[in-house]
């Protein structure tokens, strides 16, 4: 679940990879990728004496560094087909949904997501982040480095832009991507994963007919920790492809699901991944103001170990639950609580801790 500008994965291709350079004149019209440099001429970002260095970084979308006589951007065009659909595609105007979700976000929450340049049909332009000044947080996670207060200021963000789009009919309508939020997240993540697991399918069917019925606030779509990047003015928050109006509590479960799944993973810093859920959901709920907080938390608990099932058994490729071993060890506890449901995101963490505890 990546991607936009340089995530995780992007970072490791630039840093070890020798990226195929193309220096082109502006007025080049047989520049590669086809229609690059006019399009950075129409967003203003290339004057017609000026040439363009263009780097492909690699990802599920085509994700390009360019470098201009003024300085560097980064341009990412849309692909029908993403790594967060499995084998699935997804309407092109996926990216116009998500250059909208950047441009209203930047509004709310600043620096913390990345600041847009320009749009052209298929493709757009933003600030360019440096992989020498900003880390994965999904890397720091995965190498121990968990730092409570860096979930909490993440949780506070999640909050804010939730709560400054909620029961907005304006924005409901800007973002009404139902069709593509059911492309890359309800069918690959909780229809597939009932389609793979059918002591539990019943209820995972439910859970997205519930999620899809919801409709009160924007969504990212894909708030986890591989679409984060810890800069130097706090984290970055990327990757918006799934932008939608409906339920905020699918991006807080999911972003959760990932600390559950790192907990099993990575077991001898299972208390830390806690704490760090913890401190997501107390800065989550203080800005908790378009219903009663528990009524947020109660769709998320209910939403969680779906999500974390959908990290083994979905059909979204995951390269972190490679092993059958974690897979039936995920499978085992998710099941549980979907068969057994409990209705408070604490509750689900206790769940969670006692059942991946030694004997």
């Amino acid at each position: 679940m990546t991607n936009l500008c340089l995530t995780f994965n992007e970072m490791h291709i630039q840093r070890n990879l020798a990226p195929a350079l193309m220096t082109r004149p502006a007025n080049d019209s047989g520049d590669s990728p086809t229609g690059m440099i006019d399009a950075l001429e129409k967003m203003s970002l290339l004057a017609p004496s000026d040439r363009a260095r263009i780097t492909r970084v690699g990802g599920s979308s085509e994700i390009y560094r360019v470098d201009l006589g003024w300085g560097t951007v980064c341009v990412k065009r849309a692909l029908p087909k993403l790594k967060s659909t499995g084998d699935g595609t997804l309407p092109l105007e996926h990216s116009n949904f998500e250059y909208e979700w950047l441009k209203l976000v930047r509004a709310i929450v600043g620096d913390a997501v990345p600041d847009v340049l320009g749009e052209q049909p298929g493709l757009f332009a933003m600030e360019y982040l440096s992989p020498d000044r900003h880390t994965s947080w999904a890397s720091l996670l995965a190498k121990g480095d968990i730092n409570p207060s860096t979930a909490a200021e993440i949780g506070r963000m999640l909050g804010r832009i939730h709560a400054a789009t909620a029961n907005n009919v304006a924005v409901a309508q800007r973002f009404a991507s139902d069709r593509i939020f059911h492309a890359a997240r309800i069918e690959p993540l909780l229809l597939a994963t009932a389609d793979a697991q059918p002591l539990v399918a019943a209820r995972l069917r439910q859970l997205a007919m519930n999620t899809e019925r919801s409709k009160l606030a924007l969504v990212h779509g894909d708030f986890s920790p591989n679409n984060f990047l810890i800069g130097p003015k706090g984290p970055v928050l990327l990757d918006a492809k799934c932008a939608w109006y409906g339920d905020p509590a699918f991006d807080v479960a999911l972003c959760l699901s990932h600390l559950l799944v790192e907990c099993v993973l990575h077991p001898q810093w299972r208390d830390y991944y806690l704490t760090c859920f913890t401190a997501f959901c107390a800065a989550y709920t203080q800005r908790v103001t378009w219903e009663m907080p528990e009524h947020t938390d109660e769709r998320a608990a209910l939403l969680l170990p779906a999500l974390v099932l959908a990290h083994a058994y979905g059909r979204v490729p995951s390269d972190s639950m490679a092993r059958d071993s974690d897979k039936k060890r995920v499978a085992v506890s998710a099941r549980r609580l979907l068969l057994d449901p409990v209705v408070r995101l604490g509750a689900v963490r206790e769940a969670w801790r006692r059942a991946l505890s030694p004997e």
